[in-house]
């Protein structure tokens, strides 16, 4: 059965550079946006994915991509400070509307279908089906920005969005509440009002890309897709009578401003990765998956995280000293500071090479691998298995 292949891309602010490393890693940094594309028949991406996206359908090569990421002035451009007190909005959300515009001026103005219309998917010669994820902050529910229909008898109608590449893409990410000052508006629906697609629970678009895969009239086992994040936190408890240490995760006292903290910045963040395993669910598990994979779904995702020694105790990962640990574990997806962004970019180096775990689509509470792979060039294998 021709298999039909997904790219998601998790939001994540600037971590994003994140996914376009492991994508010229797999594809090569000079391999242009189209060419990238043409690997795959459905892309989905949130927020900071959805700027990624919003590069690979300009046709930027992917080193222009991660310069993008790199350039200081590019996310000045998209995180514009306003004066702020603390624990409220820091960017304006009109602004980053303009800074994204300038920085897709071939096709940010394309309305969606007509930004995927010449991009053909190499295995069926259809355009790729592109799905960007918003929250209708009127409607108090999830958007799809989709570039064709996806309608079937059983399903119901879900049309093409009928707005420009830009708005779909500013739609997705205004992330609220600690961030941007306002919903996103724009001129193609002047009456409507959107929040960051994280809201909606997709953060992780990989469950929403696969459901639109099967809307389309795909198998669930015909598909094989690669959910490529933006890097997580994930620190074990410190066992009892062990001194503390950078790594070990620290238990926060509830409150009303901590705990509203904590669901303001959980939408954005990654919180322990569900969409992965219920798409491994959803596709057939790991019938009929051929190693070295085990899963129709590829997670590839760096995690801020202890590895073991040889003695089996925890220690730091190679090439990362006690400080470079503590900036990364605590820093925003918001990182706009040059010091902040190289540390997201030698996170990704550092994963790339192995010296840092992959997070897999499931492991128990202890960090232990159940399901997905440990380290990146074990999912790169796996990919390459299954696309």
């Amino acid at each position: 059965m021709a298999k039909f292949r997904i790219l998601s891309l998790d939001g994540g602010g600037t971590w994003a550079l994140i996914q376009v490393m492991a994508l010229m890693d797999i594809y090569g940094a000079d391999a242009t946006g189209h060419e990238v594309l043409r690997h795959f028949d459905l892309v989905a991406a949130n927020s900071g994915g959805s700027i990624v996206l919003g590069c690979l359908v300009e046709n930027m090569p992917l080193s222009q991509t991660l310069a993008f990421f790199l350039s200081l002035e590019k996310r000045k451009s998209i995180f514009v400070e306003k004066f702020h007190l603390p624990y409220t909005p820091k960017y304006k959300t009109v602004v980053k509307f303009k800074g994204l515009q300038a920085s897709l001026p071939q096709r940010g103005e394309w309305l969606l279908p007509q930004a995927a219309a010449d991009i053909p998917s190499a295995n069926t010669n259809r355009p790729v089906h592109l799905l960007i994820i918003g929250f209708d902050y009127d409607r108090n529910c999830a958007r799809f920005f989709r570039s064709a229909p996806a309608t079937g008898a059983a399903w119901g109608n879900g049309d093409a969005a009928q707005v420009r590449l830009v708005e779909a893409i500013h739609a997705s990410t205004t992330a609220p509440v600690l961030y941007f000052d306002k919903p996103a508006k724009f001129p193609s629906e002047p009456a409507r009002r959107y929040w960051d697609g994280a809201v909606t629970g997709c953060n992780n678009p990989v469950l929403a890309a696969v459901t639109e895969a099967i809307v389309l009239g795909h198998a669930p086992d015909a598909v094989a897709a690669l959910a490529i994040g933006t890097g997580t936190v994930s620190c074990p408890p410190a066992p009892a009578g062990a001194p503390p240490e950078v790594f070990y995760a620290t238990r926060e006292e509830p409150g009303i401003l901590p705990d509203a903290l904590k669901l303001a910045s959980a939408i954005v963040d990654d919180p322990p990765d569900v969409a992965s395993f219920l798409v491994h669910v959803l596709t057939g598990g790991q019938d009929g998956v051929p190693a070295p994979a085990d899963s129709r779904v590829v997670r590839m995702s760096p995690m801020i995280s202890p590895v073991r020694n040889a003695a089996g105790d925890w220690t730091l990962p190679q090439g990362m000293n006690v400080d470079q640990f503590s900036v990364l574990a605590n820093l925003a997806m918001d990182a706009v500071k040059q010091e902040q962004v190289l540390a997201i970019q030698m996170l990704a180096q550092l994963w790339l090479d192995d010296h840092v775990r992959n997070q897999p689509i499931r492991m128990n509470g202890n960090l232990k691998l159940e399901l997905g792979q440990d380290w990146y060039s074990q999912a790169k294998a796996a990919w390459k298995t299954i696309q």
